[in-house]
């Protein structure tokens, strides 16, 4: 093999550890999808922060009071996990 092609192999592997980890830590991302029917947003909620899993629980919390002060219903829930660590939730909501 090739010097190079190995080089090219390491530099992309590091560089997509590097953006999964800025990805992981950022603020919670958020998709809004809209149909003509409904209003439904999908957002991640992250259980890393702070290396703590324990507010998990608080935090979804304050998430479903919050969409519900806004007028928004729960619909489903789903967990994101990564190399067996949970990283965090998906969370969709309906417009009532």
């Amino acid at each position: 093999m090739k010097p190079s092609f190995l080089a090219s192999l390491l530099l992309a592997a590091v560089l997509g550890a590097g953006g999964s980890i800025l990805l992981t830590h950022a603020s919670p991302a958020q998709a809004q999808t809209s149909t003509a029917s409904t209003d439904t947003v999908t957002i991640f909620v992250d259980a890393t922060f702070g290396f703590r899993k324990k507010h998990m629980a608080t935090q979804l919390t304050k998430t479903h009071a919050e969409y519900a002060a806004r007028g928004y219903r729960y619909v489903d829930m789903a967990p994101y996990n990564e190399n067996g660590d949970l990283v965090g939730f998906f969370v969709t909501y309906s417009k009532q």
